[in-house]
């Protein structure tokens, strides 16, 4: 028997993504950072050769316009910097943290580990890897699935 649970997926998705969201507004507020610079932390940290402001917004599936806009913030508080020097930055140029950039980066990892810590408690290891591999699947089906849909549009 086949059961159509598009809307349970969706509902269960949606209801994940505003809990998590919550969640990292009440340690960004404590970090002073915004909800979008959390995650492009934690990409500089895990890539300490630095990564592009079009890079950043790929792997954050965000607006390259969003990045562009937040980097100069996160510039001024001294969060990242650039290799290339001062002065206006330029396209392609590769973002890092600096050390208090560093700092918060690790302090988001342990916020991390900690809230997946508790959420997954109560699921063996084992159900838990195969779920983020079926979890990866469905993201690459939705996204490829998405792209088709837009292209058809054109």
């Amino acid at each position: 028997m086949k059961q159509e649970r598009f809307e349970d997926f969706a509902t269960l998705i949606g209801g994940i993504y505003g809990d998590i969201r919550r969640i990292k507004a009440a340690y960004t507020s404590q970090l002073g950072l915004k909800e979008v610079h959390i995650f492009w932390l934690y990409l500089l940290r895990e890539h300490p050769e630095g990564l592009s402001a079009s890079e950043l917004a790929a792997a954050g599936k965000s607006d390259r316009s969003l990045v562009s806009r937040e980097i100069d913030s996160l510039i001024e508080q001294d969060i990242i910097c650039t290799r290339e020097g001062s002065g206006r930055r330029r396209y392609g140029w590769k973002l890092e943290l600096t050390d208090k950039g560093k700092a918060l980066a690790e302090r988001i990892s342990q916020v991390a580990m900690a809230v997946q810590d508790t959420v997954s408690r109560d699921i063996d290891r084992r159900e838990l890897e195969s779920f983020y591999k079926t979890l990866g699947t469905l993201s690459e089906n939705f996204e490829r699935l998405a792209k088709e849909l837009a292209a058809g549009e054109k």
